[in-house]
């Protein structure tokens, strides 16, 4: 028996490779570069966590079987495993495995996404080395950028197969004490629910969450723990690439969609299909888009989502059964709840269509033969019943019918208007406030309706003035005042901001370099009356000068940043264009998150991580019973299109 097992460090020799540095640390195990003493090479040794052997010695059993099913995998998508074995010296378990020198594809996308073009290719790789485990009957389970390695070439191969799960023998499962397998960032909502179900499909589902952040440079679903992110998984519909870059093509839109929609009906049924759009993708972009598999997705979830309402569950179109309230795709944000679209029968309920349907036929002969028998014309009859039922009089019917049956309306008698009135009966003026919006009365019912204004009342005697003509002065009707630009606003405070800075300060544009905005509300107020604002200035302390704009007016201006831990740099500006949506817009589109909940007071944060997006972070409030503040949460949303990225909400 070994000695108690210590840390490795560089210079350890495990089996025939001595270590030089860490690579990486996983739930696992540990990963490290290391020379093979025999072959002179570098390798990159994974050894399993001592406490896992010690505890497990069957986990241990298994990390090297499942050694050896990833050895039976040879692809140059694939890394390559070399040797599995137990080092007596040591006591620990190792794969040896190639070495990639590339990095990582979550270190290139350290930076945000990345081309199209690029992003295809390492996608394309990724499903080869599928189709490959396909054959070998062999699931991932944790495809992940974190899992794809790029050579110096650029050519992107799979790694960590120590995960994967052999079709044949469910026991080389390593589930490290009962947990989820996977990532929950980017694991298929059937894989996060049990992990025993995974097949290639769920492969194909993470393969696509890494294809979203390739295309976007964030990861589809976001919170601050992996249970957050669960709860985003299981009930948010998947998000689409287009709506964070609209530059994306209508193709690799839509393969993305296909490989993570939440029904697996919906996704490739195999690797194979998903190679088949990337390389078709890859060729002629949207020239040919019809010939696309996935071209038929958008159809194929409405008939998907269609079945499920007709069972009486509400989805969204990717199969997800809870809908949250979001933004429409319209310039304003509004707040809307999807539309079901019209169900047509299924197959199952014919026969129940054709009985009834039977019955109704048999149920109207009877009545006919029945008139016929008591001397009725049978159409006449027919006719006077159906008008009977629906509660309208038939041509025949108000011919015959007397006074006594159907009183006429009484037109009261109106005293004639005066000549300079008559403008006036025709368009009344608008008398406010007006509580409730009230339709038009066309000017041909005016003539013979009385107006539908309530009498006014006589102070001297309580009495209704009914008998008395109202007088109504004349007085020209002009356009209802438009409600006046809210004052405070973050883009009309930012105007207030940048006119107090030089003109040497301003860009062409006419906008000073914006790096990051700060607003609050007012418990008593209705909009945001606080912004502040600061502008990229290398003079300045942080580079960045910082000025307040208060209720409209100017608080504090060049005041110098203070207390920073590195300064900004001008890659922290954030792109004008990318900033399209005013903090009246994204407060509209945060409260409809939570309809019914009148919000007190918010916060607002415009600001953007590295390589990313613009996000404004809103943070809301409302009054409890007492008086009081309770806080909600807060959400996090798109500056460019209105698109919430990340809802944390507890009403």
């Amino acid at each position: 028996m070994p000695e108690l097992i210590r840390k490795t460090e560089p210079g350890d020799v495990i089996g025939r490779c001595r270590t030089i540095r860490e690579l990486g640390r996983g739930g696992v195990g540990t990963v490290y570069l290391a020379t093979h003493q025999t072959l002179q090479i570098e390798v990159a040794i994974k050894v399993l966590s001592p406490s896992l052997s010690i505890e497990n010695p069957a986990l241990a059993e298994r990390f090297i079987r499942e050694a050896q099913l990833a050895a039976r995998i040879r692809h140059p998508n694939v890394i390559a495993v070399m040797d599995a074995a137990h080092d007596d010296s040591t006591g620990l378990y190792y794969i040896v495995m190639e070495y990639v020198g590339g990095g990582s594809l979550s270190w290139h996308l350290r930076h945000g996404p990345l081309p199209e073009a690029k992003c295809l290719g390492i996608i394309s790789g990724i499903a080869q080395a599928l189709v490959l485990a396909e054959e070998n009957r062999v699931v991932h389970r944790d495809i992940k950028p974190d899992n794809i390695m790029l050579d110096l070439r650029g050519t992107a191969k799979l790694a960590d197969l120590g995960l994967a799960k052999h079709s044949i023998d469910s026991r080389t499962s390593i589930t490290l004490g009962g947990s989820f397998m996977g990532t929950p960032a980017y694991m298929s909502p059937e894989q996060a629910r049990d992990a025993k179900v995974a097949d290639t499909r769920d492969d194909i589902y993470s393969l696509g969450a890494t294809f979203f952040e390739c295309l976007t440079g964030l990861p589809p679903f976001q919170g601050e723990t992996p249970y957050n992110i669960m709860s985003e998984l299981l009930t948010k519909p998947s998000p689409r690439p287009r709506d964070f870059r609209p530059e994306i093509s209508r193709s690799a839109d839509l393969i993305c969609r296909k490989m993570m929609a939440k029904t697996r009906d919906l996704r490739y049924a195999d690797a194979r299909a998903l190679l088949r759009d990337l390389q078709h993708c890859q060729m002629y972009g949207d020239t040919k888009l019809d010939r696309l598999e996935a071209a038929q997705f958008d159809q194929d979830s409405l008939i998907v989502r269609e079945e499920a309402l007709s069972l009486g569950v509400e989805t969204s179109a990717d199969g997800v059964a809870f809908v949250p309230e979001l933004p429409d795709d319209s310039e304003a944000g509004a707040i809307s709840r999807p539309v079901p679209a019209l169900i047509a029968p299924r197959r199952a309920d014919y026969g129940a269509f054709l009985v009834a349907a039977l019955l109704v036929v048999m149920v109207t002969l009877a009545m006919l033969v029945l008139a016929w028998r008591e001397g009725h014309h049978p159409l006449t009859y027919l006719e006077n019943t159906v008008a009977s039922v629906s509660g309208h009089l038939t041509p025949t019917q108000a011919e015959e019918s007397t006074p006594h049956q159907v009183p006429k309306p009484v037109v009261p008698a109106t005293p004639p208007s005066p000549p300079a009135q008559e403008e006036t009966t025709q368009n009344p003026p608008v008398v406010h406030p007006v509580p409730t919006p009230v339709q038009p009365v066309p000017v041909a019912v005016q003539a013979v309706v009385p107006s539908p204004v309530v009498a006014p009342v006589v102070p001297s005697t309580g009495t209704d003035a009914t008998n008395t003509p109202p007088v109504v002065p004349v007085s020209p009707v002009g356009p209802i005042p438009a409600e006046q630009a809210i004052p405070d606003s973050a883009f009309i405070a930012r105007s207030i901001a940048e006119n107090s800075l030089d003109a040497g300060e301003l860009e062409p544009t006419g906008h000073a370099q914006l790096l990051r905005i700060v607003g609050k509300r007012d418990p008593t107020q209705t909009t945001p009356t606080a912004w502040t604002f600061y502008f990229y200035d290398r003079t300045a302390a942080g580079n960045a000068k910082i000025i307040t704009v208060s209720d409209g007016k100017l608080e504090k201006t060049g005041e110098d940043l203070k207390d920073f831990a590195s300064p900004y740099q001008e890659r922290d500006v954030l792109p004008e264009d990318k900033v399209q949506k005013d903090s009246n817009e994204i407060l509209q589109i945060a409260e409809g998150l939570i309809p019914g909940v009148t919000i007190s007071s918010s916060e607002f944060v415009l600001s953007q991580q590295t390589g990313a997006a613009p996000m404004w972070k809103v943070s809301l409030w409302n009054k409890n019973p007492d008086g009081g503040e309770h806080r909600l949460g807060d959400v996090t949303i798109k500056a460019e299109n209105g698109f919430p990225v990340s809802i944390n909400l507890k009403p």
